[in-house]
């Protein structure tokens, strides 16, 4: 997996390329600022004119450097500094002087700045693209009130922008929005991604993230021990259970879903059906009798476990105590889809967690409802858990609002995963993956598709089918996320996003694998 710094991890990153290893600040500088020029030039062939906004700090500098490259291949640039040049720190005044040798204009901003960088955005054959190079990673609060007028100003022109290292008014560290910043349609930043471009809300206003290599040695990046990580394919890859010729279905485990009620056969439909396209060996289902006959009209290659007649509405107490011989050679659990949130399912709950602490598991959909409502139920957790919220029900495990779990969705995933001892899939755009250790891994993927019914149940499904194949809570989560996303996408290219289904989502599981094991 390749590693996500907050802005700490990258200037500890500087620092020791600085003092151990000699290479000195301005070189990087340098760097960062060509490569973003280069970059720029290849995305935007065709554009001539630009607005380069510099700030009097090092992401100042950069612009500066990008502006310089710009001119060098005769583009016609409007440069704005934030500061008078005697009161912009030691590197970027480096920059500037640079700039005024070779009779580049800068001008400072002010109301005749402005006035003047309105002509020239009219007098422009083109709309003028704004390179954002205002403030960097380091920002803590709100955009101070020259800068968030600069930005206001520029979103008035209506002009395109992309932003060096971060669009300005984002926290690098958490994703949230400190100022409403331009928004980006590439965001170009340097040797890794950051927490900004890889969490929403702020991931947002980034546009496409590319990570340029501006010289910083991979064994220092290996020493500053990242917590945070970014999902790939090439890391999903090396995490897929080994399927040995030898074996049988039994090799692959078997996982038993714990869900249904009246109306909601399909649910534990969806995620046994899921949990054997994931690679498990066996899937059973312990369901109400009221749910046998519409689940295995759906489900041929998997197995029920029905309690009571078509009269039972609901798993109850008593179905919990009939249940725990059929416990016997489960290897995972996921509880939760379709499952309901009354009174006789709690007492269900209640007495079937008591049974299954040794046994990972996944808890999904109404059973994150009861735990949310029955605080008792935390102390009889699995010890191997999955927990996977969406938003809502996010809100509802914390106390709060939804839009706070929205507008702070790291800080959330990782409060959850700490409150239940869990590893926590955060679902929604941009997924968020967090353990009770504080490790992070992110799904840069925002999939409308996903936006329908059942498709919680599938993911849980095949979470408890790697679970039932022997990888870790953490490890299934990971896989799992990626070929859900995967899957979406390839059903995608068959079937409009608006039309997609669960059901159909199950069938472009084993496509999405196959794409994951391909050697491109």
């Amino acid at each position: 997996m390749r590693p996500v710094f907050n802005s700490a991890q990258m200037r500890r990153a500087d620092e020791i390329m600085q003092i151990e290893y000699g290479y000195l600040s301005i070189l990087l500088m340098e760097s960062a600022g060509r490569q973003t020029a280069r970059r720029i030039l290849s995305h935007y062939p065709q554009q001539h004119t630009f607005v380069v906004i510099a700030g009097s700090g090092n992401n100042g500098g950069d612009g500066l450097v990008v502006a310089r490259y710009l001119y060098r291949h005769k583009k016609e640039l409007f440069i704005l500094i934030t500061r008078p040049p005697e009161k912009i720190s030691a590197l970027p005044r480096i920059q500037y002087d640079i700039i005024q040798r070779l009779g580049i204009p800068v001008h400072v901003l002010s109301p005749d700045s402005l006035r003047l960088l309105s002509a020239f955005v009219e007098k422009a054959p083109q709309k003028p693209l704004v390179i954002d190079a205002l403030v960097g990673l380091g920002l803590e609060k709100a955009l101070r009130e020259r800068e968030a007028a600069l930005i206001e100003f520029l979103k008035e022109l209506r002009l395109p922008a992309v932003a060096v290292d971060l669009p300005s008014g984002l926290s690098g560290d958490t994703g949230q929005v400190l100022s409403e910043p331009l928004s980006c349609t590439h965001t170009f930043t340097f040797q890794v991604p950051k927490i900004c471009h890889v969490v929403t809300p702020a991931a947002r206003y980034c546009g496409k993230v590319e990570v340029l290599d501006i010289g910083i040695y991979p064994e220092v990046l290996d020493r500053i021990g990242a917590t945070s990580f970014l999902i790939t394919k090439k890391g999903v890859r090396k995490l897929l259970p080994d399927r040995p010729p030898e074996a049988h279905k039994g090799t692959f485990g078997h996982l038993l879903v714990v869900g249904g009620s009246e109306g909601k056969a399909g649910a534990p439909a969806l995620a046994t059906l899921a949990a054997l396209r994931s690679g498990a060996g066996l899937a059973t289902a312990l369901i109400p009798g009221s749910c046998a006959p519409a689940f295995h009209r759906k489900v041929l290659s998997g197995m029920s476990l029905p309690y009571g007649d078509a009269h039972v509405k609901y798993l109850n107490e008593i179905a919990a105590l009939w249940a725990g011989p059929h416990l016997e050679g489960k290897d995972a659990l996921v509880i939760g889809p379709g499952l309901g949130t009354g009174a006789d399912t709690y007492s269900f709950l209640k007495a079937f967690l008591t049974q299954v602490q040794n046994r990972p598991a996944v808890l999904d959909a109404d059973a994150l409802n009861l735990l949310a409502t029955y605080k008792d139920l935390i102390d009889l957790l699995p010890k191997q858990l999955v927990l996977t919220p969406h938003p809502g029900e996010a809100a509802r495990l914390l106390g709060t609002a939804t839009e706070r779990i929205q507008a702070y969705r790291l800080e959330s995933a990782l409060h959850l995963a700490q409150k239940y001892q869990a590893i926590v899939i955060l679902k929604g755009a941009y997924p968020i993956i967090a353990s009770p250790k504080g490790e992070m891994y992110f799904l840069p993927v925002a999939e409308p598709a996903l936006a329908t019914a059942g498709t919680g149940d599938v993911l849980a499904g095949m979470i408890g089918g790697f679970l039932a194949q022997g990888l870790s809570p953490l490890t299934a989560a990971i896989v799992s996320l990626y070929l859900h996303t995967q899957a979406a996408r390839l059903a995608k290219h068959h079937f409009s996003a608006p039309a997609l289904t669960a059901a159909t989502l199950v069938r472009f599981i084993g496509p999405a694998y196959k794409h994951l094991t391909d050697s491109t």
